[in-house]
């Protein structure tokens, strides 16, 4: 009796949630692979490349027209690697594609000063935002 192993595509509620295992490129080279695992209300990041390690690079996912910093690749198993975890609702729906960026090369933001007796113009634009101290200030670095 044949027996046909799961479709690493689920289908249900509206949204697709892909599992399986994707390339990992540094510019247009492939370097590695990740492994994603879909874990309740997570997925979870296992990558493992192979680098230099001249440069210090951060793991980003693009999915669905979302980028996502999964964190800095560290030594780990003979040449790189991550092992992570990330809400699905961060990434939507669509094909995942796995890139390594130089740390340097990470857009920053804007910083925006927070002060407490003033009301705050960006409000909407919080959801992608980080709290961040610079020069002595408190503020929100807006992507």
């Amino acid at each position: 009796m044949n027996v046909t192993p799961p479709c690493p595509i689920e289908c249900g509620k509206g949204a697709i949630r892909l599992e399986g295992n994707y390339s990992v490129r540094f510019g247009s080279q492939p370097v590695g692979k990740v492994q994603v695992l879909r874990q309740g209300l997570y997925y979870r990041f296992i990558c493992r490349c192979q680098l230099s390690g001249d440069v210090v690079c951060r793991l980003r996912v693009v999915c669905g027209g979302r980028k996502e910093s999964l964190g800095v690749v560290v030594p780990m198993d003979g040449g790189f690697g991550l092992d992570t975890k990330l809400p699905v609702k961060r990434l939507g729906e669509g094909e995942m594609e796995f890139l390594l960026i130089p740390k340097h090369d990470v857009p920053q933001g804007t910083f925006v000063p927070i002060y407490p007796d003033e009301p705050f113009a960006y409000i909407q634009r919080l959801k992608d935002a980080y709290l961040a101290r610079q020069e002595g200030q408190l503020g929100a670095v807006l992507p």
